[in-house]
C-alpha cells in the first residue's frame, strides 16, 4: 500500500510539472503569437502612412509646389524605406530651387548598393554641380557613373563628359567610347554629330 501511496504521489508531481509546462508553453506562443501580430500591424501602418503621404507629394509635385512635395517624399521615406521616396524627394527639391535639401536626400541614394538608383541620383547631382559652376564636382559625380558596375546612364555620362571637357583630344575620346560601347544607346546619333565637328573644328 504505501509503495502505490508513494506511486500515486510521483504520478500526480509529474502531472503538475506537465501541465506547468504546457502553461507556460501556451503563454509563450500566446506572447510570440502576438509579438508578430504587433510587428505586421505596426508594418502594415507604416506602408499605409507612407502611401498616403506619397499620394499628397505627388498631388503637390503636380500643382508644382515642389518644396512641400520634397518634404512629403522624405516623410514617405521614414515611414517605409522606399529608394523611390527617397530620389522623388531629391528631384522634388531641385525643382524647388533647393539645391542643399536636394544633394543632401540625393547623396543618400548615391551611396546606396542599387546601383541604379544610385546612377540616377548622381547624374542629377553632376547636374546641380554644373548648375551651380562647379564643374571639378560635377565631373567627380559622372566620373563615379562611369566607374560603377551597372551600365544605368554610362551613356548620359560620357556624353556629357565630352560636352564639358575644355580638351579636344578628351571629349573626342569620351563621343568614341559611348558610339563603341553603347551601340543602341538613344545619344549615339548626336555623339556622332558631336565628334564630326570636333574633328572638322581647327
Amino acid at each position: 500500500m504505501k509503495h502505490k501511496t508513494e506511486d500515486v504521489q510521483t504520478f500526480k508531481e509529474k502531472l503538475f510539472v506537465q501541465k506547468k509546462k504546457l502553461v507556460i508553453g501556451i503563454f509563450i506562443f500566446i506572447a510570440v503569437v502576438s509579438c508578430i501580430t504587433g510587428f505586421y500591424i505596426y508594418h502594415f501602418k507604416q506602408q499605409t502612412d507612407a502611401k498616403q503621404l506619397e499620394y499628397e507629394a505627388y498631388k503637390y509635385y503636380f500643382q508644382q509646389k515642389f518644396s512641400q512635395a520634397g518634404s512629403l517624399f522624405a516623410q514617405a521615406y521614414e515611414k517605409k524605406k522606399n529608394v523611390v521616396y527617397l530620389i522623388n524627394a531629391g528631384y522634388a527639391y531641385s525643382l524647388a530651387g533647393d539645391d542643399k535639401k536636394a544633394i543632401e536626400y540625393l547623396n543618400k541614394v548615391s551611396g546606396m548598393e542599387d546601383e541604379n538608383f544610385s546612377n540616377l541620383a548622381r547624374f542629377k547631382i553632376a547636374m546641380i554641380y554644373l548648375k551651380n559652376n562647379d564643374k571639378a564636382s560635377a565631373i567627380k559625380f559622372l566620373n563615379e557613373i562611369l566607374n560603377s558596375k551597372t551600365q544605368t546612364m554610362k551613356d548620359v555620362a560620357l556624353f556629357k563628359l565630352a560636352k564639358i571637357s575644355d580638351k579636344k583630344e578628351e571629349a573626342q575620346k569620351y563621343y568614341q567610347d559611348l558610339i563603341n560601347k553603347f551601340p543602341s544607346s538613344p545619344m549615339v546619333e548626336s555623339a556622332k554629330a558631336e565628334l564630326q565637328k570636333l574633328e572638322t573644328s581647327k
